[in-house]
Parts: structure tokens; sequence; C-alpha cells
């Protein structure tokens, strides 16, 4: 077999330059000059004295809230298809399930086990950044483009969650690595891992494939580069990776393309969003605005190189980038999608050392500039971790900012575990089926092993179709139409309220009533402080010959006072309130999340007649209330104001907040 080496003598394997482009970042005559004619290089410092206990500390922090934070809607259901194996699922191919799969092989069923291979993988990132950039740009620059990568949040955030971008980023990273050094030295070796690594990429995220598309761009734009095609080796690594697109036509072409129709087709409107153009303003943001424009510069730069390594990353970050914010106006905006160019982030990082001392070089204050850079994208990093490990901090941080503003996504869920245990015991015979309203709540209990999988189902046909699981539910037997077939069994019909709005609530009940003789509701639990409230129901599977009447919670609204008015002391509160199929037994007004005293009655509004539902209220049309409220020490100021509305059958709904201005009439001395 012929050996193509298509370095074509460049010295930059062995000397750390990398062609054209490196000529302005090249290190050597640099350090040749004496210490005392120029001051230390911060960058150069850093990563010489400080890499690994900064790199330390970020993964002592992710190690620190992995092991803390409860698992979130996208973990739990990767560790539910690790528990059914299979080469594909509706939303990814099997690398992620298979992670989190082995976690829980190793240490159980914990949600640090789960992300046990993603944090491994995350806290390793820096090291491999450091082996794919030396052969290109040497050591010393190697060390600094792994200092810089804890420079970036979500670069420095990955391995904290079990997510695909996890795997994505490393095999990419291995990728580029086993590919530079297959055309440098031809081994045959390093031809087949990069196939092998690549088959995995493909096998783990549709968004892998833009590593090998920019490798194919190499091939096909850069003219040295171009002979690979005639290297058998070449052909061989190209068979193996295309071995990871096995799975995903495998199941797209038993399921009507449904995988890949929900990620190009149904996730997205396709219609134009203003919103989509602040995309790069964004990811600035997200990156820090000094890093986010130093990668933007050292991609131009590299695009303008003749070196093929060095067009190579550039072809592969200019993928990620520009296609992702050419698609932003358009793409889904119900789901986080802020993360997506990162894979192209993270290569630039190679070239972002010599690219940074090239525009600092003339600034007398350059020192300082690259001093900024680390400090704010460092801090960057620490903040986004503590961000998101705050949700493990609820008991400690709630007194302070209250219940609003921590996402509580990634707590609560053992305690709901617990109280879902003894519902059951409180009040079924034997184990009953587990109905939930969305598919995460059932993965919990899945995973709090609270009864037999099999018998877990969900009615969710909102997040579920977002999130492109609905198929793979399906498949499962976990839908409603799988649920009708278990007739005459009893079922918990569970609520995850806190998530839902009146309208959404409404409809699932209606849906869990469509499916059964009816339903009872038993009892109500508020977690994580009152950020999560959770409904529990009693229900009887059967097809029910006629429609029945369904018992929907309390809904009420506030007339007056209106949003933003100005009231004095002792203020009316006057709106309406009533429970369909059902009446409403008390109504508390909260201001500012406090029940205050107040004087009144409900009063009589036949004008609701033409309100769907109202009618059914067995008070109709005594729904009305109109109550004095007793200020008290109410402070001056601006304050919320809300209802909470307890039903005859004990469950409890809040009404929309509002927002009021209490300006007490000031008393003569």
């Amino acid at each position: 077999m012929t050996s193509v080496n298509t370095m074509n003598n460049d010295s930059s394997w062995s000397n750390g330059s990398y062609g054209s482009y490196g000529s302005y970042g090249s290190y050597g005559s640099y350090v040749k000059q004496s210490p005392k004619s120029i001051p230390t290089d911060p960058l150069r410092h850093l990563a010489s004295h400080w890499l690994w206990p900064l790199g330390a500390l970020i993964c002592a922090l992710k190690a620190l809230f992995a092991f803390r934070l409860e698992l979130y809607s996208d973990e739990i259901f990767y560790w539910f298809e690790s528990t059914r194996p299979a080469l594909a699922y509706s939303d990814l191919p099997f690398m992620s399930s298979l992670l989190a799969g082995l976690g829980t092989a190793v240490l159980g069923d914990t949600p640090f086990a789960v992300r046990l291979p993603f944090f491994l993988l995350g806290c390793s990132l820096p090291a491999v950044l450091y082996w794919t950039a030396l052969p290109l740009v040497g050591k010393a620059e190697a060390r600094e483009a792994a200092l810089l990568c804890l420079c970036l949040p979500l670069a420095s955030s990955l391995g904290l969650l079990a997510v695909p971008d996890v795997p994505v980023v490393f095999l990419g990273l291995l990728a580029i690595g086993f590919f530079i050094r297959a055309r440098a030295t031809d081994s045959l070796t390093h031809w087949l891992a990069t196939g092998v690594v690549v088959a995995l990429g493909l096998s783990t995220h549709y968004r892998f494939s833009l590593f090998p598309a920019g490798a194919v761009l190499l091939l096909l734009r850069d003219s040295s580069s171009r002979q690979l095609w005639r290297n058998p080796r070449t052909f061989i690594a190209f068979v193996i990776a295309a071995t990871g697109l096995v799975p995903v036509i495998l199941f797209n072409a038993s399921h009507q393309m449904g995988s890949l129709a929900f990620y190009l087709v149904d996730r997205h409107p396709w219609e134009f969003r203003p919103a989509g153009l602040l995309h790069l303003f964004e990811q600035a943001l997200l990156s820090t605005p000094l890093l986010y424009g130093l990668l933007l510069a050292t991609g131009l730069g590299l695009l303008r190189s003749a070196e093929p390594n060095a067009r190579l990353v550039a072809l592969i970050a200019a993928l990620h980038i520009v296609l992702y914010a050419a698609l932003a106006p358009f793409s889904d905006p119900t789901s986080t999608t802020l993360h997506w160019p990162l894979a192209g982030y993270i290569p630039l990082l190679i070239y972002a050392p010599a690219a940074l001392r090239r525009l600092t070089s003339s600034f007398a204050i350059g020192r300082r500039a690259t001093a900024l850079l680390f400090g704010i994208g460092y801090l960057g990093s620490l903040i986004a971790l503590i961000g998101v490990g705050s949700q493990s901090l609820h008991t400690q941080l709630q007194p302070i900012v209250g219940t609003d503003v921590l996402s509580a996504k990634m707590a609560g869920w053992a305690p709901f575990a617990v109280e879902t245990r003894l519902v059951v015991a409180a009040h079924f015979e034997e184990p009953p089926l587990i109905v939930t309203d969305n598919y995460y709540t059932a993965a919990q209990l899945a995973f709090a092993k609270l009864v037999d999988p099999n018998s877990i189902y969900t009615l969710d046909t909102e997040k579920a179709v977002r999130d492109g699981r609905a198929l793979q539910l399906s498949l499962w037997g976990m839908d409603t139409e799988a649920l009708i077939d278990n007739k005459d069994s009893p079922a918990l019909l569970i609520t995850e309220d806190s998530t839902l709005n009146f309208g959404q609530k409404k409809a699932l009940l209606q849906q869990a009533c469509a499916v059964s003789e009816g339903l009872k509701f038993l009892q109500q639990i508020d977690l994580v402080g009152g950020a999560k409230r959770f409904s529990f129901y009693a229900i009887h599977i059967a097809e029910p010959a006629q429609p029945i009447e369904c018992s929907i919670p309390a809904r009420g609204w506030i007339d007056s006072p209106a949003a933003g008015e100005r009231v004095a002391e002792n203020f009316t509160v006057s709106g309406w309130a009533f429970a369909e199929g059902n009446k409403v037994k008390l109504i508390r007004v909260l201001i500012d999340g406090v029940s205050m005293p107040y004087l009144g009655s409900r009063t009589e509004r036949e004008d609701l007649d033409i309100v769907e539902g109202a009618l059914l209220d067995s008070q109709f049309p005594h729904l009305g209330y109109r109550y004095k409220i007793e200020t008290g020490d109410l402070s001056p100021g601006a304050h919320t104001l809300q209802l909470e509305l307890v039903s005859d059958s004990g469950e409890v709904t809040n009404s929309l907040i509002t927002e009021f201005y209490f300006s007490p009439i000031p008393r003569p001395n």
C-alpha cells in the first residue's frame, strides 16, 4: 500500500507553527528575547502555573453539583432509554443512553451514577484539547488552549449534566486529533481510529455530522488534501465512519422517517422570527464577549490560511457558527438551542492563543486585555456552574431570593417519589397503574422503582411531541392508546400543576375522564418550598359509553384593582371564581404570597353564563366576590395580588398574579 504524506515536509508537525496563518502566532522570536526586555506573558504564565489548579476547581464544582442535583427531563429519559437498549430511539441514537446505563451499572440508580461517564468526559476535555493541539501549535500553546477551554462557560459546564453535547464535543476533538495525525503519518492505526471515533460521534447526535462534513469540504476545496481521495486508508476510514449512520438509518427506515422528520421539519416552525436575529449577540454573552470576539477573529484568520489543518478547524467552526446563526430566526423557539454552536467554538481554541497575541501585540494594554479576557471568562464559567448548581440549594437560597428565581427542574424529585409511595399505600390495596401528565414524571417514578416500569403510562401529548419522544413512548406502549387496553384497572393519575396553566390542566383532566369512569381527587403536595406542586387522582380505566361530567379545578379572575392601579387603605378586591363540575369552597386573597384578612361575601354574576364551564358550578350565579382587605401595616409601594382557590374536593389552584401600588392616605399629626 502506498504511503501518502500530505504534510509536504512542513515543519509544523514538530515545531508548533502552522503555515501562513501561524506566522503571526508563532512564539519563536518572542521567547528568545531577554526576560528583562519584555513583561511576562500573562496567558503563558497562567497556563504554565495555574492550568491544573484552575481545572481542578472547575471539576470539583461539577462533582459537587452533579452529586447534589436531581435528574432533569433529558437526563432521566436517557436513563429510561438505557433500561430498554436499542441502536436508536426517536430522539437520538444510542450513545447517550449507553453512557447513562454504564454509569448506573457501576454505581447503581443514582443521579450521579447517570452522570458519571459524562462527568469524566467533560473533565477530560482540556486534556483532549491539549492532545489535539499538540502537533499543531506545540506544547506551550496547547496548554494555553486548554486554559482558554476553562474560560468558555458552556465548555466548562460540560459534564455537569448527562447531555449528548459532552460526547459530541469529546469525540469531535478526538476525531480532529486522529485525522491530523493520520494525514501526517499515514498510519493505518490513526486512520482506523479516525473512522471509529467518527462512527461513535454519528451514533451520538445528528449534530455531530458537521465534523465529518468539515473534513469532506476540506478534501474537496484544498488542493493539497485532494490526494487523500486516492489513499485507500482514507477510504477505509470513511467506510468505518459510515457505520455510525446505521442506527439512525435503520430506525428512520422502520418508522416513516419519524426521527429525522422531527429534527428537520416538525420541531421548527420555519417561520421568520425577528428574535432569532439576536443569536450572535446571545452567543457573545454566553461565551463572554471578549472570548467570543477572539474566537470569531481566530476563525476568520484560519479561513485565510493555506495550512490544511488550520483550514479544517476553520471549516468545522464555520459550519457550526454560520449554519446555526442562519437558522436561528426559523428554528424551534420553545427549546434550548443556544448550546448548539459550542462544538464549533472549542476547536478554535487551538489557534486562539496565537490570534490573541497578534491582536494585542500592537497595544500597550495588550497584557491587561489578555488578563481581562481570562478573568471574565473564568469567572463566567464559575457563575454558570453555580447558576445551574443553585437548584440543589433551594432550602438555603429560597429565604433570600424567593420561589420564583431558582428553577426547580432538578429539585424535588426524591421527596416526590416518597410522597407518591405514601399516596399509593393510603389509597390502593394493590399497586395501581401510574398515569402521568408528562413523560419525565413517568421516567422519574420508574427511576425511583415505585412500580413495575411496564405499569407506567403517560397522557403527554405536548411535551413528548415537542421533544421528539412521542413516537418512542408509543413504541414502548406507554401512551394513551396503550393505557386504554388496561380496562377495569385502577390507576393513580399524577399531574405536575406547577408546570401547567389552567387550560392545559383542564384539557389533561378531560383526557383522563375520556379513558376512565371519572376521577376522584385524593390530595395535593407542595415541594421545594412551593416551587413544585403535584395533584393525585384515583381513576378507573374504562371506555365510557357516553361523555361523563369531569370535575375541573377552580379558576378565578381579579377585576379590581386593575393591574398597576394605586389603592389606599382597606381597599376592595372584586372579581369572580368558579369550579366546573364542582364549587369553590374557599377563596384566599394573597398579597406578596401571604394570605390577608378580609370582610365580604360572594356576589351574583349572571353575566358569567357566557364563560365556558361557569354554568356547571353548583353555586351559579353566585360566582362573584367582593372583599374589603384589611391592609394593616402593609408597606407603601408595589405589591403582588393573587387568589388561592379551594374547590369542594379540596384541590387548590391559584389565579394569575397581578400587581398594584399601595399608597396609604397620609394622616395629619
